[in-house]
């Protein structure tokens, strides 16, 4: 990558803040020369150069001034190698407003002049997201890979009871068993799930989400907690009860799409090998989640083609109540199986409702299926269903 921050010459910063649109304006300087760039397949603009830096610089002053590590965070993003222009990409979150201002060539003295002849220099003025800053450092600072790459992501939290300790369960501390079976699946993952380019292990959930993140990336969370019910001296075992659930959600939507809330699960083992006891309890929490493969495989079929989903929402005028609702829903979704179309209610009025249907079609292409045939449905004995592709609405009127 191109590394402008590192030959950055910052000569001064020029600060100045306006309360109201809470906007700061510094000086950027930089070598002529770092502005040349050999390679043109590499080659942005002298602008972008000049934002670049400035949102570099801007965002270390806010990193430093909440406390938080720029070197560790400037470390860890160019180890990303990204091009500058990914790097822009990535910086703009923590950006409200950015703006570039390249100031006039006036007449100068021969120290000045020979000083211009070495450096460019423009005012970067911005207006920093500071409400943002710390989700998004936060963020980052998991590890989190390129987000634009198909991830498998899993989210573990695997946990003993509160009156237990981990040597309870044959290990000396918590990385010792749960480190042990988070290995194993996210093997299983790279195994079951070949079509992701990565899996990775997240520490904790998201607290916000990447603008590229990949709309087929899922995240796998799972919970479960380990108790000993019971120890039998006078023959060296231990009953041991799990509850488990896990879910796997689109992480860009946030939309589930399968999960299991586990029937509790008892075993009774030995407690004289520690390394025995560790082996044989976790090896019950690991096959919990393989037992769910192929349930799993059969969502993440079906989550290819959720990036190429549309979300319409359609209004139900005449007066109707939710068993219509409830019908309209079930003639549509099996009326046009064609587009992949389900629908529910959105916002219920004995007068007029709204649905949200989400489909395959387009807003044009599912209004001309919804006009076919006149546009009228049979809804049960009673009513039909007419669509009016104009407004498009559906109103539920008597035969």
């Amino acid at each position: 990558m191109f590394k402008l921050f590192k030959f950055l010459i910052a000569l001064s910063f020029l600060f100045s803040v306006n309360l109201l649109a809470a906007t700061q304006t510094m000086e950027v300087i930089i070598k002529k020369t770092d502005l040349v760039q050999v390679d043109p397949n590499v080659k942005i603009k002298t602008l972008d150069i000049f934002t670049l830096n400035g949102m570099r610089q801007a965002l270390t002053k806010e990193l430093e001034d909440k406390k938080l590590s720029s070197e560790d965070f400037w470390q860890k993003l160019d180890a990303k190698k990204m091009s500058d222009t990914e790097e822009m990409e990535f910086l703009k979150p923590f950006f409200q407003s950015t703006s570039l201002a390249i100031p006039e060539v006036q007449a100068l003295d021969t120290r000045e002049k020979n000083k211009a002849d070495l450096f460019e220099r423009a005012f970067f003025t911005y207006e920093i997201d500071s409400s943002n800053v710390l989700k998004l450092y936060d963020n980052f600072q998991i590890n989190l890979p390129d987000a634009a790459i198909k991830t498998f992501y899993i989210l573990p939290e695997i946990s003993i009871d509160f009156d237990m300790t981990w040597e309870d369960v044959g290990v000396s501390k918590k990385e010792n068993f749960s480190g042990v079976i988070i290995e194993s699946w996210k093997k299983w993952a790279q195994t079951q799930f070949k079509n992701f380019q990565s899996v990775v292990v997240l520490e904790k959930d998201l607290s916000t989400r990447p603008l590229n993140l990949n709309p087929e990336s899922v995240t796998l969370k799972w919970n479960s907690n380990l108790k000993r019910a019971e120890v039998f001296q006078d023959r060296k075992t231990a009953r041991f009860e799990l509850t488990a659930q896990f879910v796997l959600i689109n992480t860009k939507s946030g939309e589930s799409l399968v999960g299991f809330d586990f029937p509790g699960q008892k075993r009774e083992a030995s407690i004289s090998n520690p390394k025995d006891l560790s082996s044989n309890l976790a090896s019950l929490i690991f096959n919990l989640l393989n037992s769910q493969t192929s349930k799993i495989t059969t969502a993440l079929e079906l989550n290819k083609t959720s990036g190429t989903f549309n979300t319409v929402e359609m209004s139900i005028i005449g007066k109707h109540g939710l068993l219509d609702i409830s019908q309209l829903n079930s003639l549509l979704i099996e009326k046009f199986k064609e587009v992949a179309l389900s629908s529910e209610l959105k916002k219920y009025s004995s007068e007029a409702s709204v649905i949200s249907i989400k489909s395959t079609a387009n807003l044009e292409a599912l209004t001309a299926l919804f006009a076919r045939d006149g546009g009228r449905f049979p809804l049960n004995e009673q009513k039909i269903l007419l669509f009016n592709p104009a407004s498009r609405t559906f109103a539920i009127i008597p035969k």
